[in-house]
């Protein structure tokens, strides 16, 4: 009997354990701030919260079609969330890259971990060019 009550607790405690790396990972936010062009780049805010102190993690988006890893794009590159579980980096696109990868519209961008699993998304609003 006490044998099957102590399977019954690490059963038990395993399953909370799973469940709070679960709400962890959903508890992260990913916010994204399209700024102003600036040396012919457009500047973009990127910053994440509720993620674990240390926590691997990198930024994607789609471009030209791909998934791709924008992380060393990024000043700082983003590798891994700080001591208080939070990134924040911006993102200098290029116009070239507006042209031919990133055209205007809405985008979809992706925090993920280490193991390429989403964290969190939000939306990329890049903006029609103005008319001279």
């Amino acid at each position: 009997m006490a044998r099957k009550s102590l399977v019954g607790l690490a059963a038990a405690l395993g399953a909370l354990f799973l469940m709070s790396s679960i709400a962890m990972a959903m508890g992260a936010k990913l916010m994204v701030d399209v700024g102003d062009v600036k040396k012919g780049r457009l500047q973009v805010k990127i910053s994440a919260s509720g993620l674990k102190a240390g926590q691997e993690v990198g930024i994607r988006t789609m471009m030209g079609g791909v998934l791709s890893d924008v992380s060393f794009l990024a000043k700082p590159s983003v590798e891994k969330a700080d001591d208080k579980g939070m990134v924040s980096t911006t993102w200098g696109i290029r116009g070239r890259t507006i042209k031919r990868l990133l055209k205007p519209g809405d985008h979809e961008v992706m925090l993920v971990d280490g193991d390429g699993n989403t964290l969190a998304k939000a939306k990329l609003t890049i903006p029609a060019p103005k008319k001279k």
